[in-house]
């Protein structure tokens, strides 16, 4: 984490509002991407994104450690992502289900790769995000998911597989079995 970064988070536990302003603008696209990545819904990404600024804001002078802001942070997002998730199951009818999922597939490839990201389970997509998109180390993506970190290398081992797999088949290029 720049050192930058680690001043403004002790400004910010010391009161300054502008510099945790900046800290949540800094890392609003990274945590967009991640409750994305869960929650598959622009509209509830967006809440769990507030709901997990509000949290932070409430609860930044408990932070022990500014150097893992980041981590904390995303932390606290993926919990309330799978809060609203646990939510939602309520309230959503199993019909509905089928029309979420069925989709025409856009020309470009950059979209193609979302909708092949968008067709992995939870747990595959999610590490390929914080990994490839967020940047986070196996070892902060293990704290955050309370795994070990041998285990978010084999998930990502095969995640890259299956997305691989996926892709590949969207593109109507057959793919090699080992």
């Amino acid at each position: 984490m720049p050192a930058s970064t680690e001043k403004l988070v002790r400004r910010a536990q010391a009161g300054d509002k502008e510099a945790f302003i900046v800290l949540m603008e800094s890392h609003k696209l990274s945590l967009t991407r991640a409750a994305l990545a869960i929650l598959h819904n622009q509209e509830d990404a967006a809440d769990a994104v507030a709901e997990t600024v509000l949290e932070a804001f409430a609860h930044l002078a408990s932070l022990r450690q500014p150097l893992y802001f980041k981590t904390w942070l995303t932390r606290a997002l993926i919990c309330n992502c799978y809060d609203l998730l646990r939510q939602n199951r309520r309230y959503v009818p199993v019909e509905e289900l089928p029309a979420v999922q069925a989709q025409s597939l856009p020309e470009d490839r950059e979209l193609d790769l979302r909708e092949s990201l968008a067709a992995l389970a939870e747990n595959d997509r999610l590490v390929l995000t914080l990994h490839y998109m967020d940047g986070f180390k196996l070892r902060e993506i293990a704290k955050m998911l309370g795994v070990k970190e041998n285990t978010v290398k084999s998930r990502l081992k095969r995640s890259r597989e299956k997305l691989k797999k996926i892709y590949l088949e969207r593109e109507g290029t057959p793919c090699e079995e080992k």
